[in-house]
């Protein structure tokens, strides 16, 4: 399974589109909640992917950033970066609801952030923007007492126009849809062989 959907859906429920939607909590062992009694699992599916599929539109988009690289079409999902009042911040997304920029220590981009990135990759963010560049009536809110900022998609890709990297956003039953179909083929086969559904095998 996917770590977003295992964290996101089943088996927790970090990101609340359960307790919105009124799905009951998933049949998971209490001792080991990689553990499904695969009865349980179908029967808590029958009630789950429906409430999924007919309340799509009401759940979240799901984000991931990309970083293009500048001499080709190729691109990586990363964290990147921006300047905002003598800070920089880092962002990061792969498949979560929510956008929320992350304040650096002093001297981490440049020291750390970007040589680790281009060590990674082969390639570093090259444009770094500055949020007192944006539009008026487009700034960044203050950030937390831990220093964060959460970021709405329009205000980030207000922020990125122009430095090669990209938000792309995903409705959130579209992206699960093959992690829920998989665990009911998998409990299926549990079933038929008599015993539990191991979600760390799948």
């Amino acid at each position: 399974m996917a770590p977003q959907f295992e964290r996101g859906f089943f088996p927790r429920d970090e990101f609340g589109i359960r307790a919105k939607l009124g799905i009951p909590e998933p049949p998971v062992s209490k001792a080991d909640e990689q553990v499904v009694d695969p009865d349980d699992f179908v029967t808590w599916y029958k009630r789950a992917a429906p409430a999924l599929a007919s309340r799509r539109h009401d759940l979240p988009m799901l984000y991931q950033i990309w970083l293009h690289r500048g001499d080709s079409d190729a691109k990586t999902g990363r964290a990147v970066y921006f300047e905002a009042r003598g800070d920089y911040y880092s962002v990061f997304a792969s498949l979560v609801p929510t956008l929320v920029a992350r304040k650096l220590p002093p001297g981490w981009l440049r020291e750390k952030m970007l040589p680790a990135q281009k060590q990674s990759t082969g390639y570093a963010q090259e444009i770094i923007p500055r949020a007192e560049d944006l539009p008026t009536g487009t700034a960044l809110r203050a950030p937390d007492v831990d220093g964060n900022i959460p970021i709405s998609a329009k205000g980030f890709e207000d922020l990125f126009i122009g430095s090669g990297v990209e938000l792309e956003a995903l409705p959130f039953a579209e992206v699960f849809a093959r992690e829920l179909r998989e665990l009911a083929t998998a409990a299926a086969h549990a079933k038929s062989c008599h015993r539990p559904l191991h979600l760390r095998h799948l």
